[in-house]
């Protein structure tokens, strides 16, 4: 793996372990520096464009269309990979599935099952990189 790669790899794994928690439409950190682009598929029949932005792996997601806050408790496997301008592979990893805490063993009213998919390509190298996964967690506010 190169180190370009590398970084990548380094600098996406704590957003993609990130998820959902949503302030008003207004706040969305759209421009924000480090914001990830995801597209999540629920259980519940919705399909919600989110912007993840934040530090660690327990960030929430804020959905662009409304004011609902998707909260992650559980992620299962995620996989990234890094494409070269040309869709060569350039690297592909997968993370173990994990759970924050003891929150996985908590049920929730609002608990949901989804999928994401996300990515975005460096203008200066025009490396791609996506990732994609399953997580479990909750909405706020409850509907």
């Amino acid at each position: 793996m190169s180190r370009r790669s590398t970084l990548v790899l380094a600098l996406l794994a704590p957003l993609a372990t990130t998820m959902l928690v949503v302030a008003p439409a207004h706040a969305d950190p759209v421009g924000a520096q480090g914001a990830l682009p995801l597209t999540v598929t629920c259980d519940n029949g919705a399909v919600y464009d989110v912007i993840s932005n934040g530090n660690g792996n327990w960030t929430p997601a804020h959905d662009l269309d409304s004011t609902s806050t998707l909260v992650p408790v559980s992620f299962g496997e995620t996989t990234f990979t890094v494409t070269d301008a040309s869709g060569t592979v350039l690297d592909s990893e997968t993370t173990p599935a994990g759970t924050k805490g003891q929150s996985g063993k908590q049920v929730r009213g609002t608990a949901i099952s989804c999928s994401y998919t996300g990515g975005g390509m460096d203008p200066e190298s025009g490396m791609v990189f996506t990732l994609s996964g399953t997580v479990e967690g909750f909405i706020t506010p409850a509907r």
